[in-house]
């Protein structure tokens, strides 16, 4: 009978320590663990002067408390170390702005602080018009120089690209009406902040997608992430995916850099995107 108690309680001890360890790497190694990820895409749409164009991608900052602006310095020296051409955030700016102990300004400034040659573009996420953001978003991305999309159309015409924002589905105003702006001899990116929109344009002429929402998942574990997954991120939870339309068109989900309602991620590591696209 010893025997069992015995085991019974280092069994118990071992699941606790189990526990621990998930808990403490899910809390204060994985959210504080950046990823550089780059990936290539070639098109016949790219033009000579888009050729070997690199786009740096990232999403869902959610500024509060766990994320705040010494963490966002990471992204900040890996833009600066990498030069893009190009710089597209996928909405998520602020977690609950009435909730927000941090300064907008100072986000301001440091979003003010990336360099791209081509220019910095956003579109609104779902946390972008909840938490009483709606009317600030924009003056906060504003002054930190990027151009808001808010189902509008942007041209590079020097380079032939096309960008496309589409506004948020959850809160926000999203029309899927905006895809038939992509031309046919530009190279088109279209922002959307859920990635599952990409379902309803492949008819139209866009190139490449940039997405976030989904967080990867935050919490990767099977049997628990699908069920947590937010409307419009269930179908594509993170990275590249390909379709076989005539564009041949690419979905580019980004993880994201904060984390939202928990602060954990368990692999689903924050992660900036570098997509160089090339002339095929």
């Amino acid at each position: 009978m010893f025997k069992i108690i015995k085991f019974f309680i280092k069994s118990v001890f071992l699941i606790i320590l189990i526990i621990a360890g998930f808990l403490g790497y899910a809390r204060f190694i994985e959210p504080n663990t950046l990823v550089e990820k780059s990936i290539e895409i070639s098109s016949p749409y790219v033009s000579e002067n888009a050729d070997n164009l690199k786009i740096a991608v990232f999403s869902d900052t959610h500024f509060s408390d766990d994320y705040d602006l010494k963490d966002f310095q990471k992204v900040l020296k890996s833009i600066e170390k990498n030069e893009p051409d190009l710089v597209l955030f996928a909405g998520d700016l602020i977690d609950n702005l009435d909730m927000f102990n941090g300064s907008p300004d100072d986000i301001s400034k440091a979003l003010q602080s990336i360099k791209a040659p081509l220019g910095k573009y956003s579109i609104f996420g779902n946390h972008d018009y909840g938490g009483g953001a709606e009317n600030e978003y924009e003056k906060i991305l504003s002054a930190g120089e990027f151009k808001v999309l808010k189902n509008q159309y942007f041209a590079l015409d020097s380079h032939k690209i096309s960008i496309i924002g589409i506004d948020d589905f959850m809160l926000g105003y999203g029309d899927i009406t905006k895809a038939t702006w992509a031309r046919e001899d530009y190279y088109n990116i279209l922002l959307c902040h859920e990635p599952d929109i990409i379902d309803s344009i492949l008819e139209y002429n866009i190139d490449l997608m940039v997405s976030g929402h989904t967080h990867g998942g935050q919490i990767h574990v099977p049997g628990y992430t699908e069920d947590f997954l937010p409307p419009y991120g269930k179908n594509y939870v993170k990275g590249l995916f390909e379709f076989d339309n005539s564009r041949l068109s690419k979905l580019y989900v980004n993880p994201g850099l904060g984390t939202t309602k928990i602060p954990l991620r368990f692999l689903s590591k924050a992660e900036i995107t570098y997509i160089t696209i090339t002339r095929e």
